[in-house]
């Protein structure tokens, strides 16, 4: 974490990552090539309050219950890496599945889950074993 996070992209397995703080919480955007464009395909968003995500990008959000799922993040970076292509065919992009490299991306969940750490201002925020980001005082 930092004062200041500025976004952080790369790439993986023929998809880019990246990820950004935005008031709410941390979000991870995955996006793929489709039809020759750049496209979000699928988004983490690791909020303080009310964490979800998107399968499809465009989709409504799709709701984390802590209680019973743990930790936002976790769950988030175990679902990429073991689940990647999966969640790609769910959100209709099978074809964009076909091609991604899956052992690159599982190889590369620690990247995943540091990246999402490292964007959070260090000033106001706490990560919460078994809760998640949480703004200090709360």
């Amino acid at each position: 974490m930092s004062d200041n996070p500025a976004p952080i992209e790369w790439d993986s397995g023929g998809l880019r990552f990246a990820a950004s703080f935005r008031g709410a919480g941390a979000t991870l955007r995955v996006s793929g090539q489709v039809d020759g464009h750049w496209q979000e395909l699928l988004r983490f968003d690791d909020f303080i309050d009310q964490p979800h995500y998107h399968v499809p990008a465009s989709a409504d959000p799709i709701m984390f219950d802590r209680d019973a799922q743990g930790e936002p993040l976790a769950f988030f970076v175990a679902e990429l890496r073991d689940h990647l292509g999966e969640l790609l065919t769910t959100a209709g992009f099978a074809d964009v599945a076909a091609h991604v490299d899956l052992r690159a991306v599982t190889d590369d969940a620690e990247h995943i889950r540091t990246a999402m750490i490292d964007v959070v201002p260090d000033d106001g925020y706490v990560r919460v074993p078994g809760v998640g980001l949480q703004r200090v005082g709360s």
